[in-house]
């Protein structure tokens, strides 16, 4: 498949916020990160169902995948950035207009559970999409000056490198493939679906309060599945705060590395985090833990 870059973001466009998962309780929180953009030097608008809720979802599914269709369609808005995560996407993968989205490629951004959509849409299309802070969730509340930087320099410049800040090394080596992942416990509930991709791949990870016989379980699950396994060629952890046990996270790891004798890696600032680096998914990196980096093959 061939693979689509969208472009660059810069001054003067126009940023959709986009609520397609979980429901909005603060609405301020929505406008303040339309303010935020604004005084970036953008133009904002905001999905229609971003006031709804349903139980946990911000609208029925038919009215999230529409407002998800139309932002894509919608060739005024240059680049889409998710309001948060919590819950719902999987439940609209089948009403996505993945065609209309190859013919209208552009920024697409958020984590967690927009993990789904992120890796649904690079399977069905193609499109490059970023891991990267959203908008009710970071630049509705406080975000980081860490993450301020690596999200404008990211969609904005060619970035050609990601850098392991804190790296925990489990198996040394260098590799390459595409990078690809996001919330691991959302790519497990993508199971039963075809979302894996067909070329080689490094797999970058994180989670939130899980247990670590969880995240043994949703690891093992995956590597169960043959095209998994076959085209995996390295592992970078993210953020895994929550977990129960340290110890017994490290000795999940050590032991994984040892098994797949592949490099892996730990320590990169993405998940629900603070400090988040913005990251593109789908794009060629080689991998180096002995230089804790990442390079991109633009």
């Amino acid at each position: 498949m061939k693979r689509l870059f969208p472009q660059n973001l810069k001054k003067g466009d126009t940023i959709g916020i986009l609520c397609v998962s979980g429901d909005i309780k603060d609405y301020k929180r929505i406008e303040k990160a339309k303010e935020y953009f604004e005084k970036q030097g953008f133009r904002v608008v905001i999905s229609k169902n971003c006031g709804d809720r349903i139980n946990y979802l911000c609208g029925d599914d038919n009215t999230r995948a529409k407002a998800l269709n139309d932002f894509f369609k919608d060739d005024s808005i240059d680049a889409i950035i998710a309001a948060r995560g919590g819950y719902g996407a999987i439940r609209i993968l089948d009403k996505i207009d993945y065609l209309s989205i190859k013919q209208h490629p552009k920024i697409f951004c958020g984590y967690s559970d927009i993990t789904a959509l992120m890796l649904m849409i690079y399977k069905k299309t193609g499109l490059v999409t970023y891991n990267a802070p959203m908008a009710y969730s970071d630049f509705g509340s406080e975000i980081s000056q860490y993450s301020e930087k690596s999200f404008f320099d990211s969609l904005t410049k060619n970035s050609n490198e990601i850098i392991i800040d804190e790296p925990l090394v489990y198996y040394e080596g260098v590799t390459s493939g595409i990078l690809w992942g996001g919330n691991l416990s959302t790519i497990q509930s993508l199971c039963g679906q075809n979302f894996i991709p067909e070329e080689k791949f490094i797999f970058v990870t994180e989670d939130i309060n899980e247990p670590v016989y969880k995240i043994d379980k949703m690891f093992t699950q995956l590597l169960n599945i043959p095209q998994f396994r076959n085209n995996l060629t390295g592992v970078v952890l993210g953020d895994f705060s929550g977990i129960d046990n340290e110890s017994y996270f490290n000795d999940f790891f050590n032991s994984l590395a040892q098994n797949l004798k592949i490099p892996v890696i730990g320590g990169l600032k993405f998940g629900h985090c603070k400090d988040m680096q913005t990251f593109p998914l789908g794009v060629e990196v080689m991998l180096d833990t002995n230089l804790c980096k990442m390079f991109f093959k633009l």
